[in-house]
């Protein structure tokens, strides 16, 4: 899958002062006049062809600022921020001129974005349809109730078919109905394979909806994974906030804010670690605990790191030596609401074993034995085989299978692994794996 959007070390940062003239100084020396306010701190995450991303997180945790971004409508202050395509930013009155009726923003805006007036004119009367505003189109757009914006805003997004879709809280305001229509219009891009991000406080159109999402806290990336993981988590978290007084609430964050952002640079060795059981990397204590898990994994790209445990952050190695490779997963924890998967190169997940590496900095997939009956199947001509399951670039046994079409494979095993169904089986007297997808029936079984 190709990377559609890529977030490095993003920073968003605001000065704030105590009066006019304070601001007015600043001018002069921008360093002793105001106070540093990071909207955004060190934020990574990339987003592949087909992604839909929840974002999630308290109010001012960065949501909004972070979608600005990607949508080149605010600036970053350091960091980059890498898209690929189009990119529309669906949010309440985003992009609209007050002073200009429906029809002229619709015009408007898609004059911004390249489309010609022949092109727009055929356009129009869909985009109309679609924001059900009837007669209200040829109204000033400053007379319209915030539901009445979104809905344009909304229709002039989809209706000129972006690459990657941002919508940000746009579906919290208006009637239900119109809201139920645009969350089908959304499923209907996801079926396209759209990449999309979508901002809301409703936990229940993120389960219904995302694959991925990201939890963002006063700033900073907290979890970023797998929808029920990240959610499970995220509502866990939100419990106990909302039993927080005022001053429990001030302290949680100076807590937070206090403990410095991973950066990409390496303090210590990157020294291998080694271990000789899994228990020295599981032992529980009172920071957290250590459940069962059947997963591979792939690491991204970026940067990330091996962790010693989970609450030993200050014990770490780079992971740029152990990409391109499947890893095991037997072993999760959670440790200050981010989770950690321990990684092996191995099936039992008691040898070879790699280290703790954070859920944001993985890849990966369930995965379940389905049997291990004796089959038979051809190969198509197509794809790869490896000499793991779902392996990576440094695992291919063979490359192109193009040469092999119609050669026959005995299956020894049957995994499921994400959506995708492998064998382990016997080719050109070599065990590989391969996803089902690349066989056929063989017909003269």
């Amino acid at each position: 899958m190709e990377k559609v959007i890529e977030v490095k070390n993003l920073t968003k940062r605001y000065k704030l002062f105590d009066d006019s003239k304070e601001k007015f100084l600043s001018l002069f020396n921008s360093e002793k006049f105001g106070k540093n306010f990071y909207a955004l701190d060190q934020v990574n995450f990339t987003a592949y062809e087909g992604d839909v991303i929840g974002f999630i997180g308290t109010n001012g945790s960065g949501k909004s600022t972070l979608s600005n971004i990607i949508a080149g409508i605010v600036p970053e202050t350091t960091g980059e921020v890498q898209t690929r395509g189009e990119v529309a930013l669906i949010a309440v009155a985003a992009g609209l001129n007050n002073n200009l009726n429906g029809r002229e923003n619709i015009e408007l805006k898609c004059l911004m974005l390249g489309f010609s007036k022949q092109e727009i004119k055929e356009l129009e009367p869909e985009i109309i349809e679609f924001s059900e505003l009837g007669e209200f189109i040829d109204q000033p757009v400053k007379s319209y109730s915030s539901g009445m914006k979104s809905r344009l805003g909304f229709a002039i997004s989809v209706s000129v078919d972006p690459d990657v879709l941002i919508i940000d809280e746009a579906l919290s305001v208006g009637d239900k109905a119109f809201a139920e229509k645009s969350l089908q219009k959304m499923k209907e891009f996801k079926e396209q394979g759209k990449t999309m991000i979508f901002v809301s406080h409703s936990l229940g159109q993120m389960k219904q909806f995302c694959d991925k999402i990201l939890w963002l806290e006063f700033g900073r990336v907290k979890a970023y994974g797998e929808v029920n993981e990240v959610l499970g988590m995220y509502e866990n978290f939100l419990n106990k906030w909302q039993k927080m007084s005022k001053k429990e609430r001030d302290e949680y964050r100076t807590n937070v804010l206090a403990t410095p952002v991973q950066t990409n640079t390496i303090s210590k060795s990157d020294e291998t670690f080694v271990y000789s059981t899994t228990d020295e990397f599981i032992e529980e204590n009172d920071n957290y605990e250590v459940h069962l898990e059947s997963r591979l994994a792939h690491i991204r790209g970026g940067k990330s790191y091996v962790y010693e445990a989970p609450n030993k952050q200050d014990s770490y190695k780079s992971s740029d030596e152990l990409k391109n490779k499947v890893y095991y997963v037997k072993r999760s924890a959670s440790f200050r609401f981010e989770k950690f998967y321990l990684i092996s190169t191995k099936p039992s997940g008691e040898e070879g074993l790699v280290g703790w590496m954070k859920e944001a900095d993985l890849q990966t997939h369930v995965t379940t034995f389905v049997d291990n009956d004796k089959k038979t199947f051809k190969l198509n001509g197509k794809g790869s085989a490896y000499d793991a399951p779902w392996g990576g670039r440094k695992q291919f046994v063979f490359k192109d299978l193009a040469d092999m079409e119609n050669e026959t494979i005995n299956v020894e095993e049957t995994w499921f692994i994400g959506r995708n169904t492998w064998y382990k089986a016997t080719v050109d007297n070599q065990e590989v794996w391969v996803n089902s997808k690349y066989t056929k029936e063989n017909s003269e079984v």
